[in-house]
């Protein structure tokens, strides 16, 4: 296979788990919950994703279009890290930063920790924890099936998330909590579940996410690379929008792409400055556009029904 065709294919991917990222970080701070533990919530998904697609589970023995089965075990178990974040900052009103961080590094360690024992009881004692599935050819030798049944997945639930944003009653509700949940309360709209609602279901895509990194690069080194901070800073570039959020998820995984293949170098580039560009570009971008954008006016902020 040439460059582009892994072009693409990493494009494929890496495009859908910043996408899925930022939309995860969306959901949240669409109901007034900061969620900056979208990199640790992303670890454990890609923890969980080497779990149930290892061969003991059988299912990649059954054929390519298996893996959905781990992906959907995946976005259930990945739950287990929004409820956690969800008590910590609606039922405890913590700070909702150093909640997302303790999640950042509880997702972390236990992906370190177990990464190396779990890889070596459940893949036949390999040193990491791997992916269970190979991809398959889709078009001639360029693309693969899986990667692009992926993107289009992911872009698929970024239209049906902007779909239920714009126009249902409840997609309305749901914004306006992040911004006036004291005008939603008076309502008589319980502001409570809206927010658990939204954590858990940011969870469950950033875990989602995750599983589709540890597919893309096949072996896990117990982190996500820091796609979680990119997809943080691919929320706030795409101004808590969806169509921007895409938009900047695609240019990001475009670039990021790249550095998987000789393209850069043969420009003269060296692979280390090229792994290091999306960084450096999420720095400018948190620099440029932090100040620009508007988050929702109550993100951050504990709901107090006695403030109605």
């Amino acid at each position: 296979m040439g460059d582009i065709g892994i072009i693409i294919n990493a494009m494929f991917l890496l495009t859908s788990v910043l996408l899925l990222g930022g939309i995860s970080g969306y959901l949240s701070e669409r109901v007034g919950i900061v969620n900056v533990g979208i990199d640790g919530m992303m670890c454990f998904g890609a923890l969980l994703f080497g779990i149930f697609s290892s061969p003991i589970m059988g299912m990649s023995k059954i054929g390519p279009a298996m893996i959905i089965f781990p992906l959907l075990l995946t976005i259930f178990f990945s739950t287990i890290m929004g409820f956690a974040h969800a008590f910590a900052t609606i039922k405890l009103k913590a700070n909702h930063v150093i909640s997302g961080t303790a999640i950042n590094l509880i997702g972390v360690a236990l992906a370190t920790f177990l990464n190396v024992p779990l890889g070596a009881s459940l893949y036949n004692g390999a040193s990491h924890l791997q992916s269970g599935f190979t991809d398959f050819l889709f078009l001639g030798n360029s693309i693969y099936g899986s990667s692009l049944i992926i993107f289009i997945i992911a872009i698929l639930i970024a239209v049906g998330i902007y779909i239920f944003m714009q126009y249902t009653k409840t997609g309305l509700r749901y914004r306006a909590v992040g911004e006036n949940p004291n005008a939603v309360d008076a309502q008589g709209i319980s502001v409570y579940k809206y927010q658990w609602f939204g954590v858990v279901l940011s969870s469950a895509l950033a875990g989602l996410a995750g599983a589709i990194f540890l597919f893309n690069i096949k072996q896990f080194g117990g982190n996500v690379q820091g796609m979680g901070f990119l997809a943080l800073a691919i929320m706030i570039a795409g101004a808590w929008k969806i169509e921007w959020i895409s938009v900047v998820s695609l240019c990001f995984g475009l670039f990021t792409s790249l550095t998987y293949t000789s393209t850069l170098t043969n420009l003269g580039i060296p692979r280390a400055i090229g792994f290091s560009f999306p960084y450096v570009i999420t720095f400018i971008v948190l620099l440029v556009f932090s100040k620009r954008v508007r988050a929702p006016a109550n993100d951050g902020i504990p709901f107090d029904k006695g403030k109605r």
